[in-house]
């Protein structure tokens, strides 16, 4: 039997340049950016001045590779930096998109910063992807976590950025204080009724130098394991994957632990993250077929036929899937193959 599945949205590749809280109204409770872009980004110079450098070594690495990504300001609040600084920012950034250097321009910002005023200014220049740090969309979770805003904000800010037209992106951090998993669940299917292009799931870690990392050394705050934190992104994926979106990113980059410091003090850090949710989707999507195709699979072949790119995720680190599928449904045998035809998360299975 051939599951075949609806492919999720393209995605953009990038050209970050990083600055690390600039824009920013307060330190967000779970918040250290310096850690969380890897010690990229400490903004010594004028934020102009720094970005024009960075964005001169962008423009000659995307020229030397004839590649065209989108010029991304990350970290801190974008729109909420003085309008004549985003103003000289975008102008800079524009001069290499009219060049065919860059696609375009991204940003992240926060939900509550991206006023009607701030998107008529934004809409004189090549823009096209928004990515909102919407962090949830529990009102319980928002207050507990200190965001200053509720969903109703940030639902508006998505809206808003559709709106004009850009390509939307949000950020979803599971596991803040105050959260659960149905919590989070909610938020996430809220989240996709807001039509974004693409998701980007941060489980919530405890960086040293932060309000989080007190609450959690004073016992306030306990961050989800990272068993909890995979099942909870795997659920995610599958949703979006039924929905179309693009899930971009799950986790927060290997970066912040390079160096042989130890910035992460709790929570679900994994360097290669994504790929154990995308390990775990491929289980729980077997699982799923088996518990309700078969009464009885105790002794039986299993053959599997997936796309050639995604067989090492369907495998699993050390064959835990088919050491998982063997145990839990008492087969004789497991045939997994890859085969190029396939679409990105096609599935045949044959149960003999």
């Amino acid at each position: 039997m051939r599951l075949s599945t609806q492919p999720m949205k393209g995605r953009q590749r990038v050209a970050p340049i990083f600055l690390p809280h600039a824009g920013c109204p307060f330190r967000c409770v779970y918040c250290n950016q310096f850690l969380g872009t890897g010690g990229m980004g400490r903004l010594e110079t004028d934020p102009v001045q720094y970005a024009a450098e960075r964005l001169q070594e962008q423009a000659g690495w995307a020229q030397r590779a004839g590649e065209t990504r989108e010029i991304a300001f990350f970290g801190g609040t974008f729109t909420a930096l003085p309008h004549d600084t985003i103003v000289r920012l975008l102008e800079m950034a524009s001069y290499w998109v009219c060049r065919g250097v860059f696609a375009g321009i991204r940003f992240s910002t926060r939900p509550d910063a991206i006023s009607e005023e701030v998107c008529d200014l934004l809409a004189n220049f090549p823009v096209r992807t928004v990515e909102l740090g919407v962090q949830s969309l529990s009102d319980p979770v928002l207050q507990q976590s200190r965001r200053g805003y509720g969903a109703s904000v940030a639902a508006g800010a998505a809206q808003r950025v559709c709106r004009y037209g850009w390509k939307l992106g949000i950020q979803l951090m599971p596991g803040l204080p105050g959260d659960t998993h149905g919590r989070f669940l909610s938020s996430l299917e809220e989240a996709v009724d807001l039509k974004p292009d693409f998701l980007r799931l941060y489980p919530t870690l405890v960086l040293e130098g932060t309000a989080l990392a007190d609450w959690y050394l004073d016992g306030r705050y306990v961050p989800l394991t990272l068993e909890e934190a995979i099942s909870w992104c795997a659920e995610a994926y599958e949703v979006l994957r039924l929905a179309g979106v693009a899930l971009a990113r799950a986790g927060l980059h290997g970066d912040v632990q390079r160096g042989g410091s130890r910035p992460v003090l709790a929570g679900p850090f994994h360097p290669a993250f994504g790929y154990l949710v995308r390990v775990r989707w491929w289980r729980n999507r077997v699982d799923t077929f088996l518990s309700l195709s078969s009464p009885n699979t105790r002794g039986k072949r299993l053959t599997l036929v997936v796309p050639a790119h995604r067989i090492s995720e369907a495998l699993g680190p050390g064959q835990s899937n088919p050491i998982h599928w063997r145990a839990r449904w008492a087969l004789r045998e497991i045939r997994l193959r890859g085969v190029e035809k396939l679409g990105e998360h096609e599935l045949e299975v044959r149960l003999e």
